[in-house]
């Protein structure tokens, strides 16, 4: 009966002194999670969409969807009248730009990571003619383009 005893009474002792060795304190409790909302906002779910067509306006150039640089494509002859550049762009790593080069400049457009980005870019009066489009960006960008012409 002795080791009934002693097997019943080692634990009863060991929990007493683990008992009195915390004082039943608050900070000797495990950290409680945060739950607030995070701050770190979770990936886009939805896909790259092109850009549409404005209503008045014609299509001269659409290039897309694509990835990283593009060498350039030259439109068909435009009408004179005001031109406009839309980019779609969404990149796969950090915030990483992607530049736009054309017969008249260039112009930057800073891709998210997390929403599809959309610049448009436009210029009045421009003559008729050729238009030639170069992107220049990383290899984790995906875009679309597209130049459009309102003609006078």
């Amino acid at each position: 009966m002795r080791t009934t005893r002693t097997a019943f009474a080692t634990p009863v002792a060991l929990c007493a002194l683990l008992t009195s060795c915390t004082g039943g304190d608050e900070a000797d409790l495990p950290p409680t999670p945060d739950a607030s909302p995070s701050t770190v906002e979770p990936p886009s779910q939805g896909p790259l969409t092109a850009p549409e067509v404005d209503p008045g306006q014609r299509e001269v150039l659409a290039e897309g969807p694509r990835r990283g640089p593009w060498q350039g494509g030259t439109a068909a002859t435009h009408p004179e009248g005001d031109l406009s550049i839309t980019v779609h762009c969404l990149s796969q790593s950090n915030l990483t730009d992607l530049t736009v080069t054309f017969d008249d400049g260039e112009f930057g457009v800073p891709c998210s990571n997390l929403h599809q980005t959309t610049v448009t870019n436009e210029w009045e009066a421009t003559s008729a003619g050729q238009l030639r489009l170069t992107v220049t960006t990383e290899e984790t960008v995906r875009w679309y383009i597209s130049a459009q012409v309102t003609p006078r």
